[in-house]
């Protein structure tokens, strides 16, 4: 951990901090946390072994850091590692924009995306609500989603009935909406980890509950030196104990692993349904960051042309620290820890106020190797 952070961490503890938050408002709580005089961490070098990504038959393997096989067992392997990761939910059907099941149809409305992800470099990114697969890396509908360089895997779309693959947009199956991507630069998926959870499915769940609601995950190597697991969620909107259920399942089943990250469209009612265990920190939720800084007003969703505002959208991981060293790593705007950008702040908005009815939550931490 650096010198600065351990001390400031010192000096909050005594003052007192709420358990599930690593960083304190000071006497000015919208100060930058990344400083433009911040040492920078060392990117790392490319070469070592490939990584391996089972979600395309003729993936260019990414590149590691050395790290990942001869890394010496000193100081700068055990060293923490930054990492930015974007979670974006990119909308609902929406009639505004003649779009089909979900908004993002457009391809304008993919363009910004793309280069909304290329402007703020995140390492990873979590998506909610992608109409297909084949929207990431391909041109379908628009596509690709992915700037160069990046890959990513969605979850699979299945009948509900039989369990079986079914075609993406198959009535009475789930579908290829939630998605975890990458940049193979610095992180690559660890083959056979992605995995998926659906919609309630036993007798009251066919009755109540859509299926077609799903949280997914995939283990990742950050540097050849860390596992991260990056879970996207999105539970039942319509149907708070088919939602509370489904989230239980997430927790449970997806959200395994040292260095965890949940984040997406939680489509809470209240806070409460997401039951976050007590281990895990809060990165972002109802417009409070990292900082505690709060703005007036904040939400993550706007629907009715403004008129109806939620705090939809969370983000938690289960270790790290607040990354206040990181302005001189990624080279970027400068931020405040779990910004919610887009309309705020002066952050540009990745759709240009069309296209994308939730905001996106952009997180810097710390990761123990």
């Amino acid at each position: 951990m650096p010198a600065r952070l351990s001390l400031l961490l010192v000096l909050l503890v005594a003052a007192g901090c709420p358990e599930d938050q690593r960083v304190c408002a000071g006497a000015d709580a919208h100060a930058d946390p990344l400083r433009s005089d911040a040492s920078a961490a060392t990117p790392p070098d490319a070469g070592g072994e490939p990584g391996l990504d089972a979600g395309s038959a003729d993936a260019s393997p990414p590149e590691l850091g050395d790290a990942a096989t001869s890394a010496p067992a000193d100081a700068a392997s055990s060293a923490p590692i930054p990492l930015r990761y974007l979670s974006a939910n990119l909308g609902n059907a929406s009639f505004q924009f003649g779009c089909w099941e979900y908004k993002l149809c457009r391809p304008q409305d993919v363009q910004h995306l793309r280069e909304y992800i290329a402007l703020w470099r995140p390492d990873v990114v979590l998506l909610s609500e992608v109409y297909r697969a084949d929207q990431l890396e391909g041109l379908a509908n628009g596509g690709p989603i992915l700037p160069e360089g990046w890959r990513g895997v969605c979850g699979k779309s299945l009948d509900r009935e039989t369990g079986q693959p079914a075609a993406f947009d198959a009535p009475g199956a789930s579908h290829e909406h939630e998605c975890v991507a990458w940049k193979t630069s610095r992180v690559a998926l660890v083959p056979g980890s992605a995995e998926s959870a659906y919609g309630r499915n036993d007798a009251k769940g066919k009755t109540d509950c859509s299926y077609d609601f799903t949280g997914f995950r995939a283990r990742l190597e950050v540097d050849g030196r860390a596992e991260l697991t990056a879970v996207v969620v999105h539970p039942d909107s319509q149907n708070a104990e088919c939602r509370v259920e489904e989230i239980g399942r997430y927790w449970s089943r997806l959200a395994t692993g040292r260095n965890v990250v949940v984040a997406g469209d939680w489509n809470t009612e209240s806070y409460d349904e997401i039951a976050k265990p007590a281990a895990y920190l809060t990165n972002y939720s109802k417009g409070e960051h990292w900082n505690l800084a709060k703005h007036e007003g904040e939400y993550s969703a706007s629907y009715a042309a403004g008129l109806l505002q939620k705090q939809l959208d969370h983000a938690f991981s289960s270790s790290g620290e607040p990354c206040v060293d990181c302005g001189g790593f990624f080279h970027t705007f400068d931020l405040h820890f779990g910004s919610v950008l887009g309309g705020y702040d002066g952050h540009p908005r990745a759709d240009e106020g069309e296209g994308i009815d939730h905001r996106q939550v952009l997180v810097d931490l710390w990761l123990t190797p």
